[in-house]
């Protein structure tokens, strides 16, 4: 993988519930981009954001109620669902890889999330991924 092609992707999968009432503009903002398919480079940058005060403030305020699925940038059939709440973020593998105990994964800190994210990756890239 060069180090010029992202690593991963994120985009909004789903709504569990309605979105908070009190969202600020920027956290509406946020969602929306979020409808579009959002890159990065490396495991520390998605965790980052995940963990960020702008990501918390628009999705982690209560119970989750929106869905996101997260990717391969090479292979967009490789993906795990991340449902944002207060407390932690949970990961969900529906594709049952093996990575995580019961195919789910709690976490609150960013450096395990960038660990845990890196981890999955080394399980199903692929070389020879269909995009490369």
């Amino acid at each position: 993988m060069s180090d010029e092609t992202p690593m991963f992707t994120l985009v909004k999968s789903q709504d569990l519930d309605d979105a908070p009432g009190d969202l600020n503009e920027k956290s509406k903002l946020l969602v929306n981009t979020l409808a579009m398919l959002c890159s990065f480079y490396n495991a520390e940058d998605l965790a980052s954001f995940l963990h960020s005060e702008m990501f918390e403030n628009a999705f982690r305020l209560g119970n989750a109620w929106i869905g996101l699925e997260l990717g391969l940038y090479e292979d967009h059939s490789k993906t795990l669902d991340v449902f944002p709440a207060k407390k932690e973020l949970l990961i969900v593998d529906n594709h049952s890889t093996g990575v995580f105990e019961g195919n789910i994964y709690r976490c609150s800190r960013e450096n395990e999330t960038a660990e845990i994210l890196m981890r999955w990756f080394s399980v199903v890239y692929s070389k020879d991924a269909r995009f490369n």
